[in-house]
Formats: structure tokens, C-alpha cells, sequence
């Protein structure tokens, strides 16, 4: 339906349905391999299409977190998600406006077979020095709670709920020092 939207050609759609109907994967645990098994939803880890193709089936989400106008503002810029592969980020500078985001999300999940992963998801609250004792209510993903997490690891990099990523540098320190001394 994405592609259809944006006027791709329908033999191209053909094509790429029919080649992610026929996904055969195996799991491989060091030198053990699994039997192959079908995987008919998702797109391809490494395959040289699978960002543009998740690009455009998330995009609607992009857009409708956009319109919402519940965010951090970086002059005259409403920034409140960064998405980068299977990785999604929400800003907000209220609990309110950071919950009506998670319920966009749920709801645009709902309506395009989006499952999202409660267990994977967490909620970092960055709080003032005079906000540090303030209680937040609960946020959900639908109808489950989200855990509550000191330090967050986005696309590799850790940052705290002090804004402070010094942490994560000195175990990158550590380590370049490990693999310093491995050569």
C-alpha cells in the first residue's frame, strides 16, 4: 500500500512481494546452523533495499508524530523522534505530550501490523536539579507499562538521565585499549 501511494510501478511491487513472500533463514549459533524456516513479514537484515523500504512504510508514522506538535523545540523546529532502522526515539518535554507520542505510535501500529516490543522499550526522564524528586505517572504502550531506565543505548551510544555520556566514553576507552593490546 506505501509503494502503491507513492506511484511505484505495480510490476515493481509484484516483483518485491514475491521476493519477500519466499524469505528462507537459518539461524546460526558459532558453527552450528538451524533449520531453514520461512519468514513472510519484515525486510531483509542487510539487504541493500531493507532502509528505503522501511523508510517508506514508517514515514506515515514520521508524519503523523510531526503533525502532533508535542515536542522539543530547537528554535522554530518541533523535534520529537529520531528513527533510524528498527530504532525509534520519542522526545517530549511533558509527560503528557511524550504519552499522546507513544499512543500515535500505538495506534499507527495497530492500523499497519506494527508489533511493537514493551520489553525492548523504555522511558529515560532527563528532570532539572529541582524536578530530581518529581514522580511520573506510569507511561504505556498500549496497554502495557513501560520500564523507567537511568541510561538509555541508542544506536550504540549510552547517555544518562543526567544528559552525561561520559560513562560511555571510558567503556569505549576500554574497550580500543582491549583490542589495543589484543594486536
Amino acid at each position: 500500500m506505501c509503494l502503491k501511494d507513492r506511484n511505484v510501478p505495480m510490476y515493481l511491487i509484484r516483483i518485491l512481494a514475491v521476493w519477500y513472500s519466499k524469505q528462507e533463514y537459518c539461524v546460526r549459533w558459532g558453527n552450528v546452523y538451524s533449520n531453514t524456516f520461512y519468514v513472510i513479514i519484515g525486510v531483509r537484515q542487510g539487504g541493500i533495499l531493507s532502509p528505503t523500504l522501511f523508510n517508506v512504510y514508517m514515514d506515515g508514522l514520521s508524519l503523523q508524530l510531526r503533525e502532533l506538535y508535542a515536542g522539543c523545540a530547537i528554535g522554530n523546529l518541533i523535534c520529537n523522534h529520531l528513527m533510524y532502522a528498527d530504532d525509534l526515539v520519542l522526545f517530549a518535554p511533558s509527560a503528557r505530550g511524550l504519552q499522546s507520542l507513544i499512543d500515535v505510535c500505538v495506534s499507527y501500529g495497530e492500523q499497519y501490523d506494527i508489533v511493537y516490543n514493551a520489553k525492548k522499550s523504555n522511558v529515560m526522564t532527563v528532570k532539572s536539579v529541582p524536578e530530581r524528586n518529581l514522580m511520573y505517572n506510569d507511561f504505556k504502550l498500549g496497554q502495557k507499562v513501560l520500564s523507567s531506565v537511568a541510561n538509555v543505548k541508542y544506536l550504540g551510544h549510552v547517555l544518562d538521565e543526567n544528559l552525561n555520556d561520559k560513562s560511555d566514553i571510558e567503556r569505549q576507552r576500554r574497550y580500543l585499549h582491549i583490542l589495543r593490546e589484543m594486536c
